[in-house]
């Protein structure tokens, strides 16, 4: 099932991108922005990702051995504010939603990506989004 979503650890090209941010586009100029998220702040990506598992089948990526492994506790998967401010990309969670044929990965700069293929998943993760008081875009 792995390479059904990636190839040489990266998500296939088939996929398109919708982003997750703290805000609703990129920064730019306001950039700033970036040094006053507080840790309140970033506990939103993790609110997201707990109430995906309280609706969905979700798997954890290993690209080290090209598997999908189960989560008996989704909180083991997820780094607190501090771990996620001083780690390095390769340790950047990478989810697999089967139900809803998507990928989600932790990014830089407070972002993930949800990667589909115009398959509605957008829209079913689009009221959790706004539940964890967050916001999506297309670049």
């Amino acid at each position: 099932m792995y390479h059904s979503y990636f190839e040489d650890w990266e998500v296939k090209e088939e996929f398109t991108k919708e982003f997750v941010s703290l805000w609703d586009g990129w920064l730019g100029e306001e950039s700033y922005k970036l040094d006053l998220v507080t840790e309140n702040d970033w506990n939103r990506f993790n609110e997201f990702i707990k109430s995906i598992s309280q609706n969905y089948e979700i798997k954890l990526v290993n690209c080290n051995n090209e598997e999908l492994l189960d989560i008996n506790n989704i909180q083991d998967t997820l780094s607190n504010y501090e771990e996620s401010m001083n780690k390095d990309y390769s340790l950047f969670s990478k989810y697999i939603l089967p139900d809803l044929n998507c990928v989600i990965t932790e990014e830089w700069d407070y972002t993930y990506i949800i990667w589909h293929k115009n398959n509605g998943a957008v829209e079913v993760l689009s009221p959790l989004i706004e539940k964890a008081k967050l916001k999506h875009f297309v670049n």
